[in-house]
């Protein structure tokens, strides 16, 4: 291989090389953004789990109130 050749090939690999670690890096950034909004997702998924907790729990509080209510009417005339 010649020197020409020789050379023209190490600057077409200094290229690439540099290409390469331009696109880790933008890779990079790309999966720093990505873990960022996992996590804000993750946050308010927990707000709302809580609150279907909560409403879950309002609602068996309020059918054990009416059990009880309908276990106090006085039966209608005829049953």
């Amino acid at each position: 291989m010649s020197d020409e050749g020789l050379e023209r090939r190490v600057r077409k690999l200094s290229v690439e090389h540099a290409e390469t670690r331009w696109l880790a890096l933008r890779l990079d950034d790309d999966v720093k953004e990505i873990r960022h909004e996992v996590r804000a997702v993750q946050d308010v998924q927990t707000e709302h789990t809580a609150r279907f907790d909560s409403v879950d729990g309002q609602l068996r509080s309020l059918t054990q109130l009416v059990g009880q209510v309908l276990e106090r009417l006085p039966e209608a005339p005829g049953e």
